[in-house]
């Protein structure tokens, strides 16, 4: 149920198309920019919240929470 509920709050927060495209932007320069595995993974961030894994033997379920 605890889950259930924070999947409803996480719908609820829907970014604009403008905020989207702006992110992106970021995204662009920052990963354009970046030398290192640390800088791109920084450039990521600017468009990946979290991401969710389910592993169920050889299966693996991911699911992308973007910002």
């Amino acid at each position: 149920m605890k889950d259930l509920r924070k999947v409803v709050v996480d719908e609820g927060n829907y970014p604009t198309v403008e905020q989207i495209y702006e992110r992106i932007g970021e995204f662009r320069e920052f990963w354009s920019a970046a030398v290192t595995s640390e800088e791109k993974n920084r450039a990521l961030k600017k468009l990946v919240e979290r991401i969710i894994y389910d592993r169920e033997g050889n299966q693996v379920e991911l699911t992308v929470c973007y910002r």
